[in-house]
């Protein structure tokens, strides 16, 4: 038996080492080039069939380009910008780049390739985005702390690069910038900032040429409910339960102000709604319908993010401004969880009021809570209040 097992094996080792040797000796080199490199067409990473040729691309995307004579590229850009080669992957007939998430200083809308045999250019567009700045992420912050604002594309720009001509102001005097890279722009409001003040941001754009826009930092001119004390609610003890100044367990730091706070359960399809009424103290803008937004801040405990709105239900959250229609607060996307954070919402005016009301007039407020599931949760809402949407 033992001299079977040692023939067998001996057979198996030498089939095994048959295998070995007689391999195709005819395989393509995937990375030597035989010539100048050669691109037949651009498709976006994800395209894996190939299917919808690119002639644009963005920044940051990865691109596969199909061709000739790829192999080990010595350098390839896009508007004159290189790329990382240490992030791409090239073969003979495909090569895969990360198009520099990179400003350019000029547009030639164009993408060079070149290798040790040569090098090919083509017309290819890299759309670059215009800087998004919508304030904020929370305007009532307090002075002296660290600020995100809120938008996009602040590295491409400038802002907080050395020698750049970006700039945040406020007055004459520069804002510091904490941090800005892809991830976001964070700033540090000055110590003793008032309220009411307006930051200028300031940047070049590669087509619109310089650019200037002004962003509210604690707006409390057009301010709801400050205190509370003048306010009339139509259900004294309901107010007592929600109303609170930051001190009661639990609660977010205040942000100047008195707010409200849902710690609660609602079933499904009740009517919880908070009313009140006070004078209006202001004069009404006469371009409030096109120029004017509606805003607060709101808090979620992390563990008890806000549900989204049914909208096929049309059941959430409602505001009725002016005693007018139940409108939804639709805050987008999924659940809303802020992070244990107070974070600035903004509303057209024009979608959550019909009208509004004179200097001296009574006016209604009301804010509703109509699940349409059971809602165990746990939010504030702060600083309710209208102003400008462009300064």
């Amino acid at each position: 038996m033992k001299k079977l097992f040692i023939i067998l094996s001996a057979c198996v080792l030498a089939a095994a080492c048959n295998d070995i040797v007689t391999y195709d000796t005819d395989l393509p080199d995937r990375f030597s080039n035989s010539g100048a490199p050669v691109i037949e067409a651009v498709y976006d990473i994800h395209d894996a069939d190939l299917e919808t040729p690119l002639t644009e691309g963005a920044l940051a995307q990865i691109i596969h380009i199909v061709g000739k004579n790829l192999a080990n590229p010595t350098s390839v850009s896009f508007n004159g910008i290189e790329t990382d080669l240490d992030k791409c992957y090239c073969e003979n007939e495909h090569s895969y780049i990360l198009i520099p998430r990179v400003m350019p200083s000029a547009v030639s809308n164009t993408l060079e390739y070149k290798t040790s045999k040569g090098s090919v250019s083509i017309d290819f567009e890299i759309s670059v985005p215009e800087l998004r700045l919508d304030g904020l992420a929370n305007e009532f912050a307090s002075a002296g702390s660290t600020v995100r604002v809120a938008g996009d594309y602040f590295d491409l720009y400038g802002f907080g690069a050395e020698g750049s001509d970006a700039s945040i102001t406020i007055g004459t005097n520069p804002v510091e910038i904490a941090s800005a890279d892809e991830n976001g722009l964070y700033i540090v409001i000055p110590e003793g900032t008032p309220d009411r003040t307006l930051i200028t941001f300031s940047w070049n754009d590669l087509k619109l040429g310089p650019q200037t826009k002004k962003i509210p930092f604690r707006n409390t001119s057009y301010l709801f409910f400050k205190n509370f004390a003048t306010t009339g609610f139509w259900d004294a003890d309901l107010a007592a339960s929600v109303v609170t100044d930051g001190t009661t367990e639990g609660d977010p730091e205040s942000p100047g102000y008195k707010f409200w706070r849902f710690k609660n359960s609602y079933a499904s399809w009740t009517w919880n709604s908070l009313g009140m009424g006070d004078g209006w103290y202001y004069d009404t803008p006469e371009d409030w319908a096109t120029n004017w937004v509606f805003k607060f801040e709101l808090w979620t405990n992390p563990a008890k993010p806000v549900p989204a709105y049914n909208a096929a239900a049309n059941q959430g959250l409602f505001v009725q401004l002016n005693l007018k229609a139940n409108v939804p607060l639709d805050l987008g996307g999924g659940a809303i969880n802020t992070g244990g954070e107070w974070r600035t919402f903004s509303f057209p005016l024009s979608k959550m009021a019909s009208e509004m009301p004179s200097s001296g007039d009574y006016w209604g407020f009301a804010f509703t809570i109509q699940p349409p599931t059971d809602w165990d949760v746990d939010f504030a809402i702060a600083n309710i209040r209208i102003e400008p949407e462009n300064y």
